[in-house]
């Protein structure tokens, strides 16, 4: 995972749920930035927060722990220029601290969390919320 390499690169390191939400971010300003997206999976609004399966999945195992490799995801550079910003930016909060920004009334996952089930997150919510953050310079949720 190119979060983990620039993570290690910038002396951090992340928990699954850190690395989930800043992967979420990533999605979403790739979609905003350059009309793509970033991972080709779909986006899920789980219990705590916007979620990625496969990227779950890959590192359950760590728990709460940080997770200690680098990952092997090979990306253009306009992709790995967004993961450096966001890890830059956003890497020294919390997992806890990350959820919070995500939950956040008009955010994605707020919009299609029904409290129970778990569903997709269009890539267009997505897109609309992360342009109207590129638009406004500013936002009080992610």
């Amino acid at each position: 995972m190119s979060l983990l390499k620039h993570a290690y690169e910038q002396g951090k390191c992340f928990s699954n749920l850190q690395l989930e939400k800043l992967t979420y971010v990533c999605h979403g300003l790739s979609l905003a930035h350059f009309q793509r997206p970033l991972v080709i999976d779909d986006v899920f609004a789980w219990r705590f927060g916007p979620l990625v399966p496969s990227v779950y999945f890959r590192f359950k195992s760590y728990g709460v722990d940080v997770i200690t490799e680098q990952g092997d995801v090979v990306l253009d550079a306009e992709s790995e220029s967004i993961v450096k910003d966001v890890v830059s930016q956003l890497g020294h909060l919390t997992g806890p601290q990350l959820m919070d920004l995500t939950h956040r009334d008009g955010s994605p996952w707020h919009q299609v969390w029904d409290g129970t089930h778990q569903k997709v997150i269009p890539d267009h919510l997505i897109q609309s919320h992360y342009a109207q953050i590129r638009q406004s310079g500013r936002t009080t949720s992610l």
